[in-house]
């Protein structure tokens, strides 16, 4: 029976075995099939993203929406491959570790081992060959996946500086066929410099993004350490795997970095060649000889070609006319009128408000005067721009927005119009504001009546001639005429310029002499600043005669406009300048009310009112400056765009070693340190005030931890700051540690002083202004050095004190947490003094005294009984030290003023008497005695001294001491 069962459950087990193998190796089989498909999956998305990657072309915002979306997607699909990476390596341990049950094929001196064992090891080995397969794989395709990630980081970058590296290449290839371009070179030059320009702003900001992300990918690299020796033991494959993609991180945007740094050297220097192209093609036509103005060579072609352009101008006069006529209908007349009506309302309401202002201008003596005329200069000058340029202006944008034009005329010929006219009565504007001929009172410069109107006159007649040659040269270029237009233009525009100077020169010799106080000033007393522009006038003219007379029509040109353009400019920053100056600093510091207004508006003091309007006042006439600078550079091929990339090295940064200082980081570390510094007061002024005195600790523990938790802020916002700076807490070991060898070679005096110093400054236990009480000596605190610090005493003498006296020694600040300040003045008086009286009198004299604080209020005492007077104290607190002397002084008159009103006697002040001279009759003896043996006469004894009530006796005659 036994047999029989053991032989049946062997049967069972077998046909199991039979059935669960197949079962088990199609499970297997399976499972790896599976992870074959998830990985699939992950492939073709991980293939689309590359697609999709190389279909970026540009960096718009559709660009960058697609690069998002694709970010996503690599990140998804490489968290999908890692956990698929996890699942397949815990599938193959526990096939391994199958494997290993089952154990290796046995040795050839073995017993034979079942087919079972044999095909099981077979299928775990089979197994293991699929999942490692599988794992290789999904290794790669993370791999791919950290690759595109990488890729998708670097493409904006990589698009924009292939896009600049293309356009400069075009720019060059430009260049070098800048000489056949005839006529049409500056136009070229100048869409070439805009190219540039363009360029280097987009490089500049790739170098400024890029530079940041190498930087932090160069920091995660140095956390991660660098790769193992052989001899080390291995680390884990995340890490490997992570080193792996940072650095090839590092090195695509270090590579980027390098490649933007040459492109943008490229674009300075291509930059600079333009620059130069323009300049020779300035100079060439400048220097561009030709006949004279009064020979008949110059004026034959003029003559013959100056009825083709007549005939152009003809055609395109009736082309217009035609298509006004086809263009007039209801809308196109409904659009013009309403742009002409808007901008007239528009220029109306403005020239109203304009008029409005200059009639409200404060003429006030408080009122600064450089103020007020400059402030109606600028709105002198703003309401002429608003009549005829501004008319203008709106009627070519109502032909424009009507199309009763065709486009190509208001191109061609509007925008000249403006220009013209901007020009023309810019200059009349500018003249206008700054002679100030209504308002003499409010001229700024030193002119006369009589010189006024002259001058007004003739800037009147050059701005006509300005603005009428720029309508010609407008005219003249639109029409493509001959180039011989062109010249006789420009020697009639000379030629205007040369007969109105010299007419406003010769009116001037005949200007009637200046009257200062009654007497009239000698012609060379009679000089002042604007004399210098006579000068320079007739070398003007001189040199616009003899380059007409040469042939130079250009230069003759040049020499009339850029001196006018000159003295515009410098005239024009002036204004400004003054406008700016009087009204941040003499109209805002001179009222009082207006500045405390300011200060409570914004919350600042008035003192700090100030210094912010000062400040801003030099910062904005900088801007100023300097923008005129650049203007006047322009007409010279100087721009202000070559300057940029020097601002921008400068601001971003420059390599020093292996540091880089930039003043970006150094303002932005400033911000970082104030801001923690402000938010560590916050904190430690609410645990002083709120949260500490709510506790059950003492007073004394409660400010060390204050105080604490304040060194603990400050710590933190100086290390946030160097940080941001760029200096590293080893270079500032390797500076301690050279300061501490140096204090080891005798420098512990200077160190000690030093730091002394930096206390003083941080802690601020003394402050400039001070009186205090040290060494000895009391004075003023005139200045805190990092070494010693200055005291003026009361005599005016300076007292250098090093610093370490004043925080080792003991000083006495007399206006520490206020200036206020204690006098006390004591007054002897007779015993019939009425109390009450004395006191009335005495509180009478501290009343209604500004200097005296009415809290504590003044108080009298009667401090002393004495043995012939009552002391009486009068005690008065002062709002400032400083006036102690001359408040004891007017109190003491006011006190001995009342006294004698009130008939109250003081009593008198007997000198100190000396104490009793007591001479033993022993003593005496033997001084006599003595002297006999010497033969001297011996001297007298002192004389006993009298009482203290009575006056001393009258000398009595010396006598010899008996014995």
């Amino acid at each position: 029976m036994h047999r029989f069962v053991s032989r049946f459950a062997a049967f069972w087990c077998l046909l199991l075995a039979l059935l669960v193998a197949p079962l088990a190796a199609s499970a297997q089989d399976s499972s790896a099939a599976a992870f074959q498909n998830t990985l699939t999956q992950d492939r073709k998305e991980l293939d689309e993203v590359a697609s999709g990657l190389a279909t970026v072309k540009d960096d718009g915002d559709a660009a960058q929406l697609t690069l998002q979306r694709l970010r996503e997607s690599v990140s998804r699909v490489r968290t999908d491959l890692v956990t698929l990476q996890s699942n397949v390596l815990a599938v193959r341990d526990s096939h391994r570790a199958s494997f290993d049950k089952i154990g290796p094929p046995p040795k050839p001196a073995d017993p034979p081992e079942s087919k079972d064992v044999t095909e099981a090891r077979s299928r775990e080995q089979a197994t293991l060959d699929q999942l490692s397969g599988v794992m290789t794989d999904i290794q790669d395709q993370v791999e791919r996946a950290d690759t595109l990630a990488n890729l998708i980081i670097v493409q904006p970058f990589l698009m924009s500086f292939n896009a600049d590296k293309k356009a400069l290449d075009d720019v060059e290839a430009s260049l070098a066929s800048i000489a056949s371009a005839g006529d049409s070179a500056s136009q070229t030059l100048q869409d070439l410099r805009a190219k540039i320009d363009a360029a280097r702003t987009d490089l500049t900001t790739v170098q400024t993004t890029v530079i940041p992300l190498r930087d932090a990918s160069q920091s995660r690299l140095k956390k991660l350490g660098p790769e193992p020796k052989p001899t080390d033991p291995p680390e884990s494959k995340d890490i490997t795997d992570t080193r792996r993609t940072e650095n090839a991180l590092f090195t695509q945007l270090a590579e980027i970095v390098t490649k933007t740094q040459y492109q943008a050297a490229r674009a300075d220097d291509l930059a600079n060649a333009v620059t130069e192209y323009q300049r020779e093609l300035i100079t060439g036509r400048l220097l561009k000889g030709g006949d004279s103005v009064f020979s008949r060579s110059f004026w034959k072609p003029v003559i013959r070609k100056a009825p083709e352009a007549v005939l152009r101008a003809k055609d395109m006069a009736v082309t217009s006319a035609l298509h006004f006529t086809h263009a007039v209908n209801s809308t196109s007349i409904a659009i013009f009128l309403l742009t002409i009506a808007a901008g007239y309302v528009v220029a109306q309401f403005l020239r109203y408000r304009i008029m409005r202002w200059q009639a409200r201008l404060p003429r006030k003596k408080k009122t600064s005067r450089r103020y007020v005329a400059s402030l109606d200069a600028v709105l002198g000058l703003v309401y002429t721009m608003l009549r005829v340029p501004c008319a203008v202006c709106v009627a070519v944008l109502a032909f424009r927005f009507s199309s009763l034009l065709p486009v190509y005329v208001i191109d061609e010929f509007g925008w000249d119009f403006i220009r013209a006219t901007l020009v023309g009565f810019g200059l009349w504007a500018l003249a206008r504001a700054i002679l100030a001929k209504e308002h003499s009172d409010l001229r700024l410069l030193p002119l006369s009546d009589w010189a006024v109107r002259r001058i007004g006159r003739r800037m009147g007649w050059m701005a006509l001639v300005l603005g009428v040659s720029q309508l010609l040269d407008g005219f003249i270029k639109s029409l493509h005429a001959d180039a011989s237009l062109t010249v006789a233009r420009d020697a009639v525009t000379a030629s205007l310029f040369i007969i109105i100077t010299c007419s406003l020169l010769i009116r001037l010799r005949s200007a009637p002499p200046t009257v200062v106080n009654g007497q009239v000033l000698s012609p060379d007393e009679d000089i002042n600043a604007l004399d210098i522009l006579r000068p320079i006038s007739w070398v003007a003219v001189f040199v616009m005669g003899v380059c007409l007379i040469a042939g130079y029509t250009a230069l003759a040109v040049a020499a009339a406009v850029l001196p006018l353009l000159l003295i515009c400019i410098i005239a024009a920053s002036y204004l400004l300048t003054t406008l700016v100056d009087s009204a941040l600093t003499d109209n805002l510091l001179g009222d009082t009310e207006r500045r405390r207004a300011i200060s409570r508006a914004v919350g600042i003091s008035s003192k700090n009112v100030s210094f912010s309007a000062t400040l801003l006042s030099g910062i904005l006439r900088l801007v100023i400056i300097v923008a005129a600078v650049l203007t006047l550079g322009a007409p010279f091929g100087f721009y202000s765009a070559d300057m940029l990339p020097a601002v921008q090295r400068a601001y971003f940064g420059f390599q020093i070693g292996e540091m880089t200082i930039s003043p970006s980081s150094i303002l932005a570390g400033i911000f970082l340190f104030v801001t923690i510094w402000g938010v560590t007061r916050l904190i430690r002024g609410w645990m002083s005030n709120t949260l500490l005195p709510r506790t059950t600790l003492d007073a004394g523990l409660q400010n060390s931890i204050a105080t604490i938790v304040g060194y603990v802020g400050v710590i933190m916002a100086i290390s946030a700051s160097l940080s941001e700076i760029g200096l590293s807490l080893q270079n500032i070991a390797y500076v301690a540690s050279a300061l501490a060898v140096g204090i080891g070679f005798g420098l512990q005096a200077i160190v000690n002083n030093f730091v002394s110093g930096l206390i003083l400054l941080a802690e601020r236990p003394i402050r400039v202004g001070d009186i205090i009480a040290a060494s000895g000596e009391e004075g003023f605190v005139r200045r805190i050095s990092v070494r010693a610090t200055e005291i003026e005493t009361f005599d005016r003498a300076t007292l250098i004190v090093p610093n370490s006296l004043l925080i080792t020694g003991v000083v006495k600040n007399w206006v520490y947490g206020n200036t206020w300040s204690r006098l006390r003045i004591v007054l002897s008086l007779g015993y019939d003094a009425d109390v009450d009286a004395v006191r009335a009198a005495m509180l009478g004299a501290a009343e209604d005294d500004p200097r005296i604080l009415p809290s504590p209020a003044p108080r009298v005492f009667l401090s002393k009984l004495g043995d012939a007077a009552l002391e009486f104290e009068l005690v008065v607190v002062l709002a400032s030290m400083e006036t102690q002397p001359a408040v004891k002084s007017d109190l003491l008159i006011r006190i001995l003023k009342a006294f004698r009103a009130k008939g109250i006697r003081m009593v008198a002040q007997l000198p100190a008497v000396p104490p009793p001279v007591v001479v033993s009759l022993e003593e005496a003896l033997g001084v006599v005695e003595v002297a006999k043996m010497r033969g001297d006469k011996p001297a007298a004894p002192p004389p006993a001294s009298p009482p203290a009530n009575k006056a001393p006796p009258a000398a009595a005659p010396a006598t010899k001491a008996s014995p």
